[in-house]
């Protein structure tokens, strides 16, 4: 029987191409009737990246995908620089190199490699319905097509998961205070200031930047991080440019310039939810948003998603019980989840520190020095599924 997949985000595609590789027969439904080209621009770290090439992937990704030299830390009202990341260390202390991509670039690369190993994926196909037992997994659809059943559902779609409401109560995710601000300009339009091969990370009072290439470098994507009371939801909710820059006031002229000129801000609320005591229900199982929703400051949304999708594929090929292998997964995945979650969320903390405790953050930052400071990760960036680690 074919194990189906809900969600043709990141999460679900990667997980379709590493089962399919493994010999799984393999469905994905998606629910919007269209794929758009959405989002904003996505960071690929060497954990990730070590799967995508391992897929097969990697000529694909390199055409539009910028390898980073650095991350470059600056203090937001001055300018100054605090520390500096040599990401050029990435590929050869870690296997991969650290890329940026936009996320509509990264998800045609996906589509394109499901479509070529001739993966049916159905579009228009809302969940509606789901019921398991000890055979296989009942799917229906809200949208009126036929249900089917597959060997094992897996629940990648997203943070509103139907699928994991479907599983019983649940804690669902939380506000973290937090708003997400984002653009993309070409890079014509960009001051040389911010032209280059690197993050750029600016720090400030309940506020941070961040900047870097995307579309093969053509372009700059933007993302400010402000605290806010509103949990309004929507992904690309449209904003005046003049809502955001009151968050920035007392800041580095040359990035206030920068914010100022953009006509057109899109936006959305920042959520985290912890997963629950397992990532697998029977024959079902959850990945990415749908299982632990995280904050963006550890860069790992999208890097999570494809882990577990990786690892997911492992463990079912190797012997045993379909369930008890998602158990097995499961037991794999949730220490780690739980603690990029949080140090992510130390992170966006951090980020937005206050005098003094900004200032003895930035001393700290800048007297460990860039390379150790990369070296504190290789928890997280020297990740390999467990067959191969």
């Amino acid at each position: 029987m074919t194990i189906a997949i809900a969600g043709a985000g990141i999460g679900g595609l990667t997980a379709a191409l590493a089962l399919h590789r493994r010999g799984f027969e393999v469905a994905v439904y998606e629910r919007a009737a269209e794929l758009e080209a959405a989002g904003a621009g996505i960071q690929l770290t060497p954990n990730a990246l070590h799967v995508l090439f391992g897929l097969g992937l990697r000529r694909a990704l390199e055409k539009t995908m910028v390898r980073l030299d650095a991350v470059v830390i600056r203090q937001a009202a001055t300018g100054k620089l605090i520390q500096r990341l040599p990401l050029d260390i990435c590929e050869r202390r870690w296997g991969a190199p650290y890329g940026v991509i936009h996320r509509a670039d990264l998800q045609a690369v996906l589509l394109d490699a499901v479509r070529q190993q001739g993966i049916p994926l159905a579009l228009g196909h809302e969940v509606g319905g789901v019921a398991q037992d000890k055979t296989g997994v009942r799917i229906s659809f809200a949208s009126g097509q036929p249900a089917v059943e597959a060997r094992l559902l897996i629940g990648a779609d997203g943070l509103w998961s139907f699928v994991r409401n479907s599983l019983g109560p649940n804690e669902p995710p939380r506000f973290a205070g937090k708003r997400a601000w984002r653009a993309v300009l070409p890079l014509r339009r960009v001051p040389d200031f911010f032209h280059g091969k690197a993050t750029g990370l600016w720090l400030g009072e309940r506020t941070h930047f961040v900047h870097y290439p995307v579309f093969a470098g053509e372009a700059l994507n933007l993302v400010a991080i402000t605290h806010d009371r509103d949990d309004s939801s929507g992904w690309s909710k449209p904003q005046p440019p003049q809502a955001l820059l009151s968050h920035f006031q007392g800041w580095d002229a040359r990035v206030h310039a920068l914010l100022a000129g953009i006509a057109d801000w899109r936006t959305w609320p920042l959520y985290e939810g912890r997963p629950g005591a397992s990532m697998a229900h029977g024959r079902i199982a959850l990945l990415g948003d749908a299982a632990h929703p995280m904050l963006p400051f550890l860069a790992q949304g999208g890097g999570a998603a494809i882990e577990d999708a990786a690892e997911l594929a492992g463990q079912l090929a190797t012997p045993g019980d379909d369930s008890a292998r998602l158990e097995a997964w499961s037991a794999l995945r949730l220490p780690r989840v739980r603690r990029i979650q949080t140090e992510a969320h130390a992170n966006g903390e951090r980020y937005h520190w206050r005098w003094p405790l900004s200032t003895a953050r930035d001393l700290g930052l800048s007297a460990l020095g860039g390379r150790r400071m990369l070296e504190r990760y290789d928890w997280l960036y020297g990740w390999k599924p467990s067959e191969t680690a």
